[in-house]
């Protein structure tokens, strides 16, 4: 027989750990809940800065020119579609508790390529990048015009893959093709008809940004050669470096081709 002792060790002993079961399930269900709503957090962070670009005067540093036409409001309105194409790109195509891009990267064997890569990983470089960084872009833009465009070369550039992996993947597996194509190309396409009728930036200025950009975005694929070869512990280190690189690229090309773009 149990002495009342034992007895009172054993209750407290399965009271302990039944609270611990239920805050381990409470941390799995909030796991679990921030991985499906990470895009869409962004989505609402996107209508928000959609409605101050259309209906607000904050996002522009120079109220006599049209909005269209003002580089502040061009790198809010890259950081803005960046947000709402990442929504398309990740929650629109969610099932199963699993993302089908992540599933289709799997399928095609993107571990075997570039190492076990955590699931982590995608949320991490995205937040840090759309949440992050180009905000960041735009506010450096008011001051800082061809350092805050930078983010128009990672544009470009995104948009020239969904269109390319329109052969490689077809529609159906090319999740975020609709903003991509429909967003990123025009975007880029006025922000440099802007840039050379309007003279928003100074000379070189205009390759200077996009070149940024590009350079960020070769950053992105370098993160999967990284992974393979230094580890994911480097990765999760890299993965800041990376989503400012277009602004410390173009900062860097600044110096180099002694482009003065403060106004």
């Amino acid at each position: 027989m149990k002495s009342s002792s034992d007895t009172i060790i054993t209750e407290r002993y399965n009271k302990k750990y039944n609270i611990a079961s239920k805050k381990s399930r409470k941390e799995s269900l909030m796991k679990d809940i921030l991985w499906a709503a990470w895009p869409w957090i962004g989505f609402g962070g996107g209508i928000a800065i959609f409605l101050l670009l259309f209906f607000t005067d904050s996002c522009r540093s120079d109220l006599i020119k049209s909005r269209w036409r003002d580089p502040v409001w061009l790198s809010w309105a890259m950081a803005d579609a960046y947000l709402i194409h990442v929504a398309e790109e990740y929650g629109i195509h969610f099932h199963n508790g699993q993302y089908d891009l992540i599933n289709t990267f799997m399928e095609r064997g993107i571990s075997d390529l570039f190492g076990s890569i955590p699931l982590a990983f995608f949320p991490y470089v995205n937040i840090m990048a759309t949440w992050v960084a180009f905000p960041i872009a735009a506010v450096i833009a008011r001051k800082h015009p061809v350092i805050g465009l930078s983010t128009s070369g990672f544009v470009l550039v995104n948009g020239l893959t969904h269109i390319g992996g329109i052969r490689m993947m077809g529609l159906s597996a090319n999740y975020g093709i609709v903003t991509g194509v429909l967003m990123f190309i025009p975007l880029f396409i006025w922000f440099v008809i802007v840039c050379r009728k309007e003279k928003l930036l100074p000379p070189k200025g205009l390759g200077i940004a996009v070149a940024g950009g590009v350079i960020g975005h070769i950053g992105l694929f370098s993160l999967y050669i990284a992974n393979k070869f230094i580890g994911t512990t480097f990765v999760y280190f890299y993965v800041p470096v990376v989503a400012f690189l277009s602004i410390i690229a173009a900062w860097i090309l600044c110096r180099i081709f002694h482009v003065d773009d403060r106004v």
